[in-house]
């Protein structure tokens, strides 16, 4: 029997892991000589654009944020969700309701530790460090969530019933999938050459970021300013820790991976 689009959701991640698992797997029993690095070259760490990008990005949450303290929804928020079902088809109706499938604890968690497992397992320490990390968001939302205390949209406008115990503002979907789906992305894009497994992972990564925020406010467990709240925590949050990422000395490249042999190169210069 084919497996359900429902098992293909849930499964997506851990595929996800098994991929870049398997990517970086060769390079345990790969030779020892390698030829320096190559890396692309870094931004100015910590510069006058991040700080700009910072201060606009919390003066726009504390925006949002005012407009979720009040105590009725507003009449955009209720717009949105309310035109958004009506004129949503079937077909993407099911697909928005998959994106959503991965998000919810403690399947969430378990997919980043294991991610976090496999590089720690290969060696590479610091991708393993820095994939934890990307559960440091959860308490950003989590602080907001206590502080704002905005309820959950009304049942009258859920698509999909399930026990949602929390507040509504920021959505925790959309700041995990920002930080920990945009984290595996930036290592894909910028550690592994055009190849097939490059291109499936950002296409991956990109369509839970971008569908993610639609997905939510559909089903009616977040008005529009929850998602754009969570996606700009996350959005913020990404940038740091890959300011802080990028302050550390990077590791080698994959040799499997990369456009050409170092360690054959080294052997024939040496003959």
């Amino acid at each position: 029997m084919y497996p359900s689009l429902g098992g293909l959701a849930r499964r997506g991640p851990c595929l996800l892991c098994y991929t870049v698992a398997m990517s970086v797997c060769e390079v345990v029993s790969g030779p020892n000589e390698q030829q320096d690095p190559v890396y692309p070259k870094s931004p100015a760490l910590f510069s006058r654009p991040y700080w700009l990008t910072m201060a606009a990005g919390t003066c726009a949450l504390a925006g949002l944020a005012a407009i979720a303290s009040r105590k009725r929804p507003n009449h955009y928020d209720i717009a949105i969700t309310r035109r958004f079902q009506r004129h949503v088809a079937p077909p993407a109706a099911k697909a928005l309701r998959l994106i959503s499938s991965p998000g919810y604890a403690p399947f969430t968690h378990s997919v980043v530790i294991s991610l976090a497992g496999c590089y720690w397992a290969l060696g590479y320490r610091r991708e393993a460090i820095f994939s934890i990390g990307t559960m440091g968001a959860g308490f950003s939302t989590g602080i907001l969530k206590l502080s704002v205390r905005r309820p959950r949209p009304d049942v009258s406008f859920r698509m999909h019933h399930r026990l949602l115990k929390d507040n509504s503002f920021p959505s925790g979907h959309a700041t995990h999938y920002t930080v920990f789906y945009g984290y595996v992305a930036f290592l894909a894009a910028r550690y592994l050459p055009a190849c097939p497994l490059r291109a499936a992972l950002l296409a991956y990564c990109s369509t839970l970021i971008a569908c993610v925020g639609p997905s939510r406010v559909y089903l009616g467990h977040h008005w529009a300013s929850d998602v754009a709240a969570g996606q700009l925590v996350g959005g913020l949050y990404l940038l740091t820790m890959l300011q802080a990422y990028l302050a550390f000395e990077p590791l080698p490249p994959l040799p499997c991976l990369s456009s050409g042999t170092p360690h054959v190169v080294e052997k024939e210069r040496g003959e």
